[in-house]
């Protein structure tokens, strides 16, 4: 070419290219992350320097998708032209070298600033996991580190403290957060371009000195990915590079998993993070209130209210404190004192119906409290094995009360008790002649079950 390409023109021609590219693939995921986010960097002579997004994209497509492109180009400039792929953190210089600001990829990835150690908060049921991931930082630690614990109970927040803690201490190091989600989605696209890209990817994960996994139990029969994963995790534990992943289950629990799989997960430290009990989640409200600092003030009686109805997971939690809050900050003065009352009238004004109403979102812990206080005996009796006839019947009526207030399952019911489901069944069912009968009983619970 005896002249060089203007950079209106050549910018005209990358879009239109991009359009007839699209019809040629099939997958419009892949053309999504790596075509349409191609842009013109820069034009030398008869080629084009095109930014793409990260090493990743820049491999794929320059080992498999520069013929299509270059072509494509080509035609839509009536020119013979050459491309070349820059990441945006890159300087391309005229003589044909790509010079990075760094020859490793991009230090930090996905990680969520906001989620660190100074607002994790750590009690009995976490705090195990949260030493786990402390011991990353000194000079004797677990490789890799596998915790697993129920929705809402933290797991999220912990790795994304993680990687902060790490970036803060390892400011030169590479770390990548990533869901499972996102990991499968990467590979697919990539079996869509070819093997090189596969490979791609493989090369990439084993630069991250540190690589959070969150959710490993999507990996389950999925077998090429996991071979890729394998591939990845045998490599990076080699070479000393830290892994820390999340499940909702143990390793041995993990269903449709390679024992191979599950012998690499348990090599390193497992940790369990449990429910938290009443206690704990009262901890973590009261300390979320604190760092909301709205000037609002939660009596003890709704921050109990407020925890009985929202013991399941953190997230739950948290979720319920922020509608209350809202709700507060529309209709009450500054610095109001909320109580009980406020957090009904917000029911009844939003619509939202009583935990216990809706069915097992109410701590059964807390259903069998009150009945045994009613009936001045201990709860660790009545869940104890002791069968004497007075614990025998508040045992009883705390089975009938979890199944017929509650909706609880007999098999739910029963692990709280250490008993089958037909045993419950017929404790619920003497429970139901008793009160056929014993009219004073009847009234007695009824007005029990009232408080609960």
């Amino acid at each position: 070419m005896s002249e060089q390409i203007e950079t209106k023109v050549a910018e005209k021609a990358l879009e239109e290219s991009k359009t007839i590219i699209k019809e040629t693939i099939n997958n419009d995921g892949f053309w999504n992350e790596f075509i349409n986010t191609l842009t013109l960097d820069c034009v030398e002579s008869n080629k084009l320097i095109l930014n793409v997004k990260n090493l990743f994209a820049k491999q794929v497509l320059s080992s498999d998708f520069i013929k299509p492109i270059t072509k494509a180009l080509s035609n839509q400039l009536n020119a013979n032209i050459e491309v070349a792929f820059k990441i945006k953190e890159e300087v391309y210089t005229p003589n044909h070298v790509s010079v990075s600001f760094s020859h490793k990829i991009a230090k930090t990835t996905n990680i969520n600033k906001n989620y660190n150690f100074d607002n994790f908060i750590v009690t009995d049921f976490n705090k195990s996991a949260y030493n786990a991931a402390q011991s990353i930082f000194k000079k004797i630690y677990w490789n890799p580190i596998f915790i697993s614990g129920g929705v809402g109970l933290g797991k999220t927040h912990l790795l994304h403290a993680i990687g902060n803690e790490y970036l803060k201490l390892n400011p030169e190091k590479n770390i990548c957060y990533t869901t499972t989600d996102e990991f499968i989605r990467e590979i697919y696209n990539a079996f869509t371009v070819g093997t090189n890209a596969a490979e791609s990817i493989k090369d990439k994960y084993r630069q991250y000195d540190l690589l959070l996994l969150d959710d490993i139990q999507f990996l389950a029969k999925k077998e090429k990915i996991n071979e890729i994963f394998f591939n990845i995790f045998n490599s990076n534990i080699a070479e000393g590079k830290v892994i820390v992943m999340t499940s909702d289950k143990l390793p041995n629990y993990l269903d449709n998993f390679e024992d191979r799989m599950k012998s690499r997960f348990v090599s390193g430290l497992t940790i369990r993070i449990n429910k938290p009990d009443l206690q704990a989640m009262t901890n973590i409200l009261e300390q979320k209130i604190k760092d909301i600092e709205d000037g609002f003030i939660f009596t003890k009686d709704a921050i109990n209210y407020i925890v009985h109805r929202n013991s399941r997971d953190v997230r739950q939690l948290e979720g319920y404190l922020h509608r209350i809050l809202f709700y507060a900050i529309n209709n009450l003065p500054p610095n109001a004192i909320i109580d009980v009352n406020i957090i009904q009238q917000y029911i009844e004004k939003e619509g939202e119906r009583e935990w216990k109403d809706i069915g097992y979102d109410v701590d059964p812990n807390l259903v069998i409290e009150q009945i045994s206080r009613a009936y001045s005996v201990g709860s660790d009796l009545v869940k104890s094995k002791i069968r004497t006839k007075q614990i025998t019947l508040v045992r009883h009526i705390c089975m009938h009360a979890l199944r017929t207030k509650f909706n609880m399952s007999l098999e739910q019911i029963g692990s709280f008790f250490h008993r089958d489901h037909t045993t419950v069944m017929e404790a619920i069912e003497k429970v139901e002649k008793i009160l056929k009968k014993d009219e004073g009983l009847r009234n007695f619970i009824s007005q029990l079950y009232k408080k609960i």
